[in-house]
């Protein structure tokens, strides 16, 4: 009995070792060789695959192509090739002869001015009167009552576009005509207010400033003395001269 279960411990043990060798090599990856004229088998998820792979290579691929073009516009731009400009209108210069002293040392200090002469009328003075009578006669008798209440600042205008009006006063302030008025008001006469006008011409340089030129304003500070100035910004609509 004892050599027949020897006998079959070594068969068992036989076979088991046979069994994990022929396994284990079986189990070995080989490689086939696909026949030929035979197409390949691609599944339909490995075909998605190669899709979305291409096209994420040619988006990959137009952005590069995209960065190096930007790359190379940014290298080609230059700041100086747009310098920042801005123009300005120096004035009011009321004198022109002050006007064309500072327009000559605009020119010696690199800038190119325009100039431009603006004229406006602007009150002058109020004028108090009454307006004219149609006879002479009328207006002695308004005289009368005016020396009554012993009004005696007033004169009879005798020529002109005014004839036998009555002046009652020429005053360089509107509220001191205006006082004159509601004093005769009161006295029970009814005056009337004229503004007078005159014509005042005033001088403006306009130029242009550039990020590298820019106006000192001790270049003005002398003429600014007589006549204070502003540097006022304008809208460089025009073609304006740069500075040198």
């Amino acid at each position: 009995m004892r050599s027949l279960f020897m006998f079959l411990l070594v068969v068992n043990f036989g076979y088991l070792v046979w069994g994990v060798a022929f396994s284990e090599k079986n189990t070995t990856p080989t490689d086939v060789q696909q026949p030929q004229g035979v197409q390949t088998l691609t599944l339909l998820s490995e075909q998605l695959d190669n899709v979305v792979a291409n096209k994420d290579k040619q988006s990959i691929s137009k952005v590069e192509k995209k960065s190096k073009s930007n790359t190379k516009v940014d290298k080609n731009l230059s700041p100086s090739m747009v310098p920042a400009k801005t123009c300005y209108s120096l004035g009011p210069i009321l004198d022109e002869e002050n006007s064309k002293r500072l327009e000559q040392k605009l020119k010696q200090n690199g800038f190119k001015p325009r100039h431009k002469a603006i004229t406006d009328k602007e009150p002058k003075s109020y004028w108090v009167y009454f307006p004219a009578e149609k006879t002479l006669e009328d207006t002695k008798a308004l005289e009368n009552q005016l020396k009554i209440v012993n009004i005696e600042d007033y004169f009879i205008i005798r020529k002109g576009k005014y004839t036998n009006a009555i002046s009652l006063g020429l005053y360089n302030g509107y509220s001191r005509a205006k006082l004159r008025v509601r004093d005769l008001k009161k006295l029970g006469f009814n005056p009337k207010v004229q503004t007078r006008y005159k014509k005042v011409t005033r001088h403006w340089l306009d130029f242009q400033e550039t990020d590298t030129k820019r106006l000192k304003t001790s270049v003005w500070d002398k003429i600014e003395k007589d006549n204070p100035l502003q540097k006022l910004a304008r809208p460089c609509t025009d073609p304006l001269p740069k500075a040198s």
